[in-house]
This record gives structure tokens, sequence and C-alpha cells, in this order.
């Protein structure tokens, strides 16, 4: 089990990249987001799962994630020491076997993750390289701390790159997506209403 402490590391090194990045989302935005992610955890009980072969190119991630800004190399620090303990699982879509065996997600913070806090969800997206995270939406907000190189796109505009660093914005149920590169792609989500 992992300890508060940890999971706090990653939530202030979270809340320090937010506040970094280049393009913050306009604060009213985000201010829900950001004053549920100071409130203090309860841990949940959920216990680790993996074993998706996506996660064999997690340490390649992380290690790329080293070679971003400050606040993205202490996030990954603070990552790696609880990647191996949190609740991965795959999004179910049997008609796209390359995304299937190729793409991991875990919650870390909610009902589903290692805490609860503040009626927010934190989660982690993983795609192995060569890897399309198909279209989709939700009714929650969402903010997407890039941790790797790969592309995001929203409805039909263009791919676009954030970079190491970069935070991409979904407002309530915009159709977005991802795809890595030849490298993993790694990001922190956050959702909220």
């Amino acid at each position: 089990m992992v300890s508060h402490e940890t999971v706090q590391a990653l939530i202030d090194g979270l809340l320090s990249a937010i506040g970094a990045a280049p393009g913050v989302p306009h604060n009213s935005d985000i201010e829900p987001l950001l004053l549920a992610l100071k409130c203090e955890g309860e841990p949940t009980g959920v216990r680790a799962k993996g074993g998706m072969p996506a996660l064999d190119h997690l340490p390649v991630a992380i290690q790329n994630a080293g070679s971003g800004p400050d606040e993205i190399r202490s996030l990954a620090e603070s990552f790696e020491k609880l990647a191996d303990s949190l609740p991965w699982y795959q999004r179910q879509e049997p008609a796209l076997p390359d995304f299937m065996h190729g793409h991991a997600n875990a919650f870390i913070i909610g009902p589903q993750g290692l805490e609860e806090r503040g009626g927010v969800t934190v989660g982690v997206s993983f795609l192995a390289p060569g890897v399309e995270y198909p279209n989709h939406n939700h009714p929650p907000q969402e903010l997407y701390v890039v941790m790797s190189d790969g592309d995001w796109r929203q409805n039909d505009d263009p791919w676009h790159a954030p970079g190491l660093g970069g935070l991409v914005y979904n407002p309530a149920n915009i159709t977005h997506s991802m795809r890595s590169s030849q490298q993993p792609l790694l990001a922190i989500w956050c959702l909220w209403t």
C-alpha cells in the first residue's frame, strides 16, 4: 500500500507542473480542480493491478519525462514511486487490437484510485509507441499534464504537439484523442465538474 506522503508528493508535483505550464487555462476554468487537489486525501484501500503488455514501455516514458522542465522531472520522479501500486486498467475497445495491446490507464485520485480528494478524479494514461487512443468524450472537464512527446486533437481539428510540460484542456463533452509517436506517451489527467 502506498503511503499518503507518496500520493501527496505526486499531487504537489502535479500542482507545480500545472502552475508552471505555458498556456494555463483561464483560472476560473481550473480553479475548482486546484481547490479540490489541495483537500486532504482519504485512502480508498484500492489494490494494485498490472500485467498489461504496454506497461513494459513505462520505464522508457518515465526516463523521457526526465528530459522535460524541472516540474515535469519532479512529477515523473513522484509518479515512478507509486506506478507499481496503481490499479491499472484498459479501456475496452475489442475492435482495436493494437490499441488494446498498447495502452494502460490508472486512477490515482477518486473512488477507484489510491485516495479520494475533493470530488475530483486524477489518473494517468499511457500509450506504447505508435498507438492512437480512440476519439472519446465525457461530461467532466479534463486537463492533461503532458509528460512525453505525442500528439493531441479535439473534434476534427489538426493534431498538435503540446510538448513536455504542456497542458491540454478539454471542455465538457468535447471529442478528443491522443497518439504516441516512436516513443511512448505518458500523461496525467484530471477530471472535474
